[in-house]
């Protein structure tokens, strides 16, 4: 993800470094079981992690 790609540009920073965080995170998904049935694949971040990001 580019911060300065016109897509992202109303997101504020804070949302901007959340989602590189997941999208890094959702790529690791497959390889840690992170999928459900239906073949979505999902992240686990607790809270608790996000707020010393």
């Amino acid at each position: 993800m580019e911060f300065h790609n016109s897509k992202y540009k109303r997101l504020g920073t804070d949302a901007r470094y959340l989602y590189m965080i997941f999208t890094l995170k959702i790529t690791k998904s497959p390889n840690n079981g992170w999928v459900d049935s239906d073949g979505n694949m999902y992240i686990i971040y607790p809270d608790k992690d996000l707020m010393d990001v």
